[in-house]
């Protein structure tokens, strides 16, 4: 079997199997939305939602990197052989200009609807430290650089080495992206879509670095989360 094709095939294990692994380990994904919203009262469920970030960090990231180099499944000796860097460029810093504002502005107009303030943040305690502000973004940055490794690095680049066509590629990640979000709702799958594409693009137009996806992913789910924060009746920060 050609590398190309055993690069694909991890892939899509990674992407699906890694999913459906993450999602069997994430006890709180299937709770009540009542019970979900309680606050402070709930201690286990906060640290369900760490757990489960850590889960998606060495599921995403973790195994596939032990898969790639270990047992020299796809010989390979560096990321860069897949076509994936942590590089920056002139391109970086362009599509990182061009989407900050577009992502801020979007995450600003929806922060106090009904949606947004059900969902997030989702650590549901009343009172927000500095420190608690710290810790939450550090766990979203770890699950999602191994988010954007698995889905705009391995299943992008790879797609992209066997079909020999970008909007291909670029269909195959955000299809599969957009498709392990369903379990949320069919809004936010749906923008999975054009988003992930976006992210899809912009990677391959920066060669193959994915500093662009994690900071603009990052940035954009920080706002949200410290809007919702910040607007929501029932929660406060404490300086």
């Amino acid at each position: 079997m050609e590398m190309e094709t055993k690069y694909l095939l991890l892939s899509i294990a990674v992407a699906t199997l890694g999913f459906l692994l993450w999602y069997a380990l994430s006890t709180s994904l299937r709770l009540p939305k009542s019970f979900q919203i309680q606050y402070d009262v709930n201690g286990p469920y906060v640290r369900r939602i760490i757990r489960r970030r850590i889960a998606a960090f060495i599921i995403y990231g973790v195994i596939p990197i032990i898969l790639i180099f270990s047992f020299s499944f796809l010989e390979v000796s560096k990321l860069s052989d897949l076509n994936i860097n942590f590089n920056w460029n002139d391109n970086v810093m362009k599509w990182i200009l061009i989407l900050l504002p577009i992502i801020i502005l979007f995450n600003w107009r929806g922060a106090g609807s009904r949606y947004n303030l059900t969902e997030y943040p989702e650590i549901r305690v009343s009172r927000w430290t500095p420190s608690m502000l710290i810790f939450n973004a550090l766990s979203w940055l770890l699950y999602l650089v191994a988010l954007e490794f698995v889905f705009r690095g391995m299943l992008l680049q790879s797609a992209l080495l066997v079909t020999e066509n970008e909007w291909a590629a670029i269909i195959i990640a955000a299809g599969i992206y957009s498709m392990i979000h369903y379990y949320k709702n069919n809004q936010l799958a749906g923008q999975a879509v054009p988003f992930s594409a976006i992210l899809c693009y912009v990677t391959l137009d920066c060669d193959g670095s994915l500093l662009p996806a994690i900071f603009v992913h990052f940035v954009g789910g920080q706002i949200t989360e410290i809007l919702a924060i910040s607007r929501h009746p029932e929660i406060k920060i404490e300086t």
